[in-house]
């Protein structure tokens, strides 16, 4: 009942994330770097809690030399992060989220490559089984459709035109696309340094301390350019801006009770969570009132479905 309670959790505060988010890009100038500075906030609270907490003498330097995978991550996300939340201006969380989702199929690609460079795996296809293979092709063709359906939606619109090409079609959906890739590194970048076997057998909060410290400062860098730029200082506590700042709380409280469960119970928590970006979608069309026609959502579905075959066949074939 605890591993179940904390899925359920982790699947709602996620969902919420993107609907907060959502909310929170009515204000569109420098909304990426506003994002990441409320992102950065939150960083730093649980960086400075867990180097509290900690029972060991820690250096930051020395764990960011020793540990230099976590650290090249650190910067890596957090300026691919702050270019992604772009995505929530041009998508519906409907379509933002479940693209964002397709992280699965983005990760076991990047494992395959990985292991091809490193003499690991004589072929790509001892590492693609049928289920994974037939997951990432319904991912790959589900989102080209996408790009398409939505492309052709505002063709009649006299608004469109090739120069906003990036509010329809593939333009639209790189940013959540890039928010995969980010996600999936991070997902391999934390398995080769946690790994105690074959890897660096990093403490768990070291990895919280060096990517929150290092997110912070770029929060604090973003800070001081909004404030030259619009001539007076973000404060991410202000009402209209709290819908970014609670979302980054929500999504750091997702990251905890996902590690939790994983601890208790890993062969079915990532296929069950790999299911929120539907959670997401009803959101956005019960609670914004989001609008997408019938070839979109069963489009959408198909890319839920192939994460969640890739998801599933990774976990059980581990």
């Amino acid at each position: 009942m605890v591993w179940l309670a904390l899925v359920m959790l982790a699947v709602l505060m996620w969902s919420a994330t993107g609907l907060l988010y959502k909310i929170g890009v009515r204000e569109r100038e420098h909304v990426c770097l506003k994002f990441s500075i409320c992102v950065g906030t939150v960083f730093f609270v649980l960086a400075f809690a867990y180097l509290m907490i900690r029972d060991e003498e820690f250096t930051i330097w020395e764990s960011a030399v020793k540990y230099w995978p976590m650290t090249l991550f650190g910067i890596v996300y957090a300026i691919v992060n702050t270019i992604s939340y772009k995505g929530y201006v041009y998508n519906e969380v409907t379509v933002e989220s479940p693209v964002e989702g397709i992280s699965g199929g983005v990760s076991v690609i990047f494992l395959i490559v990985m292991y091809l460079l490193l003499g690991r795996a004589d072929s790509v296809w001892h590492l693609l089984t049928p289920l994974r293979t037939v997951g990432i092709a319904v991912i790959v063709i589900s989102v080209i459709l996408l790009a398409v359906a939505r492309n052709k939606e505002k063709k009649n619109d006299p608004k469109y035109s090739k120069a906003v090409w990036m509010r329809r079609g593939l333009g639209t959906l790189i940013f959540p696309v890039v928010f995969s890739m980010a996600d999936a590194l991070e997902t391999i970048t934390t398995g080769i340094c946690l790994d105690t076997t074959y890897g660096y057998s990093m403490p768990q909060g070291d990895s919280v301390i060096i990517v929150g410290t290092e997110y912070a400062l770029f929060a604090l860098g973003f800070w001081i350019y909004v404030a030259v730029k619009e001539k007076k200082p973000y404060n991410p506590f202000k009402k209209k801006n709290l819908p970014c700042l609670i979302g980054a709380v929500t999504d750091n409280v997702g990251i905890v009770c996902y590690s939790y469960a994983m601890a208790i119970n890993s062969i079915s928590t990532d296929p069950l969570l790999a299911l929120y970006p539907i959670a997401s979608m009803l959101g956005g069309r019960f609670i914004l009132k989001e609008k997408i026609d019938k070839m979109q959502c069963v489009l959408l579905v198909g890319v839920v479905v192939g994460s969640v075959m890739v998801v599933a066949d990774t976990v059980f074939c581990a």
